[in-house]
């Protein structure tokens, strides 16, 4: 099992806060892949209960036909114990450093085919906690989202293939024969479309134009990312999280 020593195993507060229902996932098949890489990894977590008492353990499987987790646990451990007696817990670990948490139902010592095994419900939910700016992520999907702009350099509108982005971030594909934007050209209120019912107003500026691999790819331009309101800053961290996922699944 593995554990790291920098990312401190305590729970997020949750609770019914309505901010953090971007970092919610519901859907089973997310789940299930997450949690199933989290076992192959293992991946240490902490079973914290609500007086802050907690115990590290690591998910041993998921069975997906009882709809339970396996966990490590060690008979007679006094905190085990504890916990096993707590009305509520959560559990909190990483994978590939973003904290995942979820709560901890029913957790209790079930008969296994070499004695009894520490078990809990398989969660309807989990919180992805991705920090913010940390991640770029290259959307591989069609269509692919694009920039709209009104850049006087092109001679009127624009539209451009976003290559990658993050939170702070994005790079646009700038096809051969486009002409140069030069560093430090400001994109006001261009039109970021994330799908085709997602458009986001930004506020982009250019930092720097560099050629790609082979010249007839054109070039990649990085641009800064700003004017989000809140509403799209969580729309935005959504779809990073969303695609991170699909190629961590994939």
């Amino acid at each position: 099992m593995r554990e790291h020593p920098l990312l401190p195993l305590t729970p997020e507060p949750a609770g019914d806060d309505a901010s953090l229902e971007d970092f919610r996932i519901s859907q089973p098949l997310e789940i299930l892949t997450l949690l199933g890489r989290m076992v192959e990894q293992a991946e240490i977590v902490a079973l914290v209960a609500a007086d802050g008492v907690s115990c590290l353990s690591a998910i041993a499987g998921v069975d997906r036909g009882r709809r339970l987790l396996w966990l490590f646990g060690t008979p007679g451990d006094a905190r085990l114990e504890h916990l096993l007696a707590s009305p509520w817990m959560v559990a909190v670990g990483y994978l590939d450093h973003v904290k995942i948490q979820f709560r901890v139902q029913n957790l209790q010592w079930l008969p296994g085919d070499a004695g009894s095994r520490l078990a809990c419900l398989l969660p309807l939910e989990l919180y992805r906690f991705q920090r913010r700016s940390y991640f770029r992520v290259r959307p591989v999907m069609r269509p692919a989202p694009v920039v709209r702009a009104h850049a006087p350099e092109a001679g009127g509108p624009v539209e451009l293939e976003v290559i990658d982005i993050s939170m702070t971030g994005v790079g646009l594909l700038l096809p051969p024969g486009s002409p140069p934007f030069p560093v430090g050209t400001p994109l006001p209120r261009a039109t970021l479309a994330l799908g085709p019912a997602t458009r986001l107003a930004v506020d982009l500026k250019v930092m720097h134009v560099t050629p790609r691999r082979a010249p007839e790819q054109g070039h990649h331009m990085g641009c800064t990312l700003d004017g989000l309101d809140e509403d799209g800053l969580q729309v935005l961290q959504h779809f990073i999280s969303q695609v991170q996922l699909r190629q961590g699944a994939s």
